[in-house]
């Protein structure tokens, strides 16, 4: 069994387009959606980590699901990684204003 480390290098390396297209697409929507300057290292590893995922399991799937081609792929991942961010940041906001309405805080900086 690899270490962490190794696994997350072979990962890269067996498709290093598509992978670096995943990582950008996440650290373009973190970089393009700033959420103030405390926030700024926790979001960029959270973009790391889903662009990871995105590069482990779903562009691979999708890339081969459509038979895409190399180029396609790659815009695809980018997609993807822009999206997936997104996502999670809508997740976020929503779990975060559940919590509070169950929990009966008043937060007004949620919208």
């Amino acid at each position: 069994m690899l270490p962490p480390v190794e696994k997350a290098l072979t990962v890269f390396f067996e498709d290093p387009e598509s992978s670096i297209a995943c990582f950008s697409g996440s650290i373009t929507e973190s970089l393009t959606h700033p959420r103030g300057l405390k926030k700024v290292v926790p979001y960029l590893i959270k973009a790391s980590i889903v662009g990871y995922l995105l590069a482990t399991f779903v562009s691979p799937a999708i890339e081969e699901r459509f038979k895409l081609t190399k180029n396609e792929a790659v815009a695809t991942s980018f997609i993807l990684g822009y999206a997936g961010i997104r996502i999670l940041a809508a997740a976020e906001r929503i779990a975060d204003r559940e919590l509070n309405k169950r929990l009966g805080r008043k937060d007004d900086n949620l919208s």
